[in-house]
């Protein structure tokens, strides 16, 4: 019995010591490259029901860049609507300005709010109809 134990102890203690320097972080790694992976494309044939290359020219090549956006020259309008308005504006008037103090903000008080009682049926013909097609 004892030499059983002594037996198992010693197994027990040697794969217990394998487990720990298999965990070492000192060991060689392999390095691994991502670009060694192989991926499996499916590549997908898309059937349109007719022959695409009977409709583009002899020698379209789908990658080549055919106008170069770089050439062309963007022309700049001049907004006459600041010059026009400017003359309605304020001196100094600046749009975008932050309010110096409370004073600088505007707010609308319901106290102001009114009502326009203009009665509309003392200019219409008899018998109008807004509503009537």
């Amino acid at each position: 019995m004892n030499k059983k134990n002594l037996a198992l102890a010693i197994i027990m203690g040697l794969s217990f010591a394998k487990g720990v320097f298999a965990a070492d972080p000192e060991t060689e790694r392999e390095e691994f490259d991502i670009n060694s992976i192989t991926y499996i494309q499916e590549e997908v044939e898309i059937n349109l029901g007719f022959d695409v290359a009977d409709y583009l020219p002899e020698d379209f090549d789908p990658y080549k860049q055919y106008v170069d956006l770089n050439s062309i020259e963007f022309i700049e309008e001049e907004n006459d609507n600041d010059i026009a308005t400017s003359k309605y504006l304020p001196v100094g008037f600046d749009a975008y300005a932050n309010p110096n103090g409370i004073e600088g903000i505007n707010y609308i008080d319901e106290n102001d709010s009114f009502e326009l009682t203009i009665d509309s049926k003392k200019y219409l013909p008899k018998g109008f109809n807004a509503y009537a097609k």
